[in-house]
Parts: structure tokens; C-alpha cells; sequence
């Protein structure tokens, strides 16, 4: 596996995992691919880190949006992660997440948020998380819509 910055041939290809996922509503979709293109039109601002994780054949098979929380000191949050659902379970999420870990201690953070709905089609995503070490900090009841929560899960990565 190997981890990559986003280039822009890789755009129609996270749309396309972003969709198969079945999670997402084309809002959502929207929204995750406005940060793939801000990413890419204006890497120097650094507000969203975009990477890719390809298989050895180099097909893309996942990414990953992540960013420092604005006005904060060594808080990151995680905006995105998503794999394509025919790799699922083949370790592609878990090397995207210990990537990102890894690229916050290395900016100096202390702290990376992820923050998720409470939708039962999110359960698996909800326990990655929490096989993952992160912990669920806060649940605001119906915040999306009626019956799905927004839920706030955080790791420490202090040393």
C-alpha cells in the first residue's frame, strides 16, 4: 500500500468511492469533493490534507481528508476517510487513519477529533473508530435530522 498527496487525476476516482460507499447524500458528496478541489487548487493554504492510498497496482482505494482545527493549539480533526466498500476490511482504512495520526504528531498535534453521524447505516464506521482507540466524547441528539445524532469521537496523541 502506498500512501500519496492528491493529484488531480484522482478526483473522479474519489467520487467514485465516495458514491459507491452508499453512505453519502449527494450533498455529502458535494461537500467532500469541495474539499478535494480546495486541496488541490490551493495546496499552500493547508486548511485540508488530502491523501490517497493505492493498492499495488497503484488503483486508488481510499482517501483521506483531514486538516488543524482552526484557532485551536495541536487540534486536528479527520473531515473525511472513505474506502472503496470491494476493499473494505483489507486494511486500507486502518493505514489511512495511523497516517494521519502520524502526520499530526509530526505537525505538533496533541489531539485529533472525528465527528460522524449516529445513522444505523454508520455502525461499522462507528466501531472502526472504536477499534481504532478513539473515544466517543459527545452525542448531540438529532442534530443532522430527527433520529441521527452527530457523534464526536477523540484520540489523545500526546506522548
Amino acid at each position: 500500500m502506498n500512501i500519496r498527496p492528491v493529484e488531480p487525476r484522482d478526483r473522479e476516482r474519489i467520487n467514485d468511492i465516495l458514491v459507491a460507499t452508499a453512505r453519502f447524500t449527494d450533498e455529502e458528496v458535494t461537500c467532500a469533493m469541495e474539499l478535494v478541489d480546495s486541496a488541490l487548487q490551493h495546496p499552500e493554504k493547508g486548511d485540508y490534507l488530502v491523501h490517497v492510498v493505492e493498492s499495488p497496482d497503484t488503483t486508488v482505494q481510499g482517501y483521506v481528508c483531514f486538516g488543524a482545527t482552526p484557532l485551536t493549539d495541536g487540534v486536528f480533526d479527520l473531515y473525511w476517510i472513505a474506502v472503496d466498500p470491494r476493499q473494505q476490511g483489507q486494511g486500507f482504512g486502518q493505514v489511512l487513519l495511523r497516517f494521519v495520526e502520524t502526520e499530526v504528531r509530526n505537525s505538533s498535534g496533541r489531539m485529533l477529533l472525528i465527528e460522524t453521524s449516529s445513522k444505523e447505516s454508520y455502525g461499522p464506521t462507528l466501531r472502526f473508530y472504536e477499534r481504532s482507540g478513539y473515544a466517543e466524547i459527545s452525542r448531540i441528539k438529532d442534530f443532522y435530522r430527527i433520529e441521527d445524532d452527530k457523534v464526536v469521537f477523540c484520540k489523545s496523541l500526546s506522548a
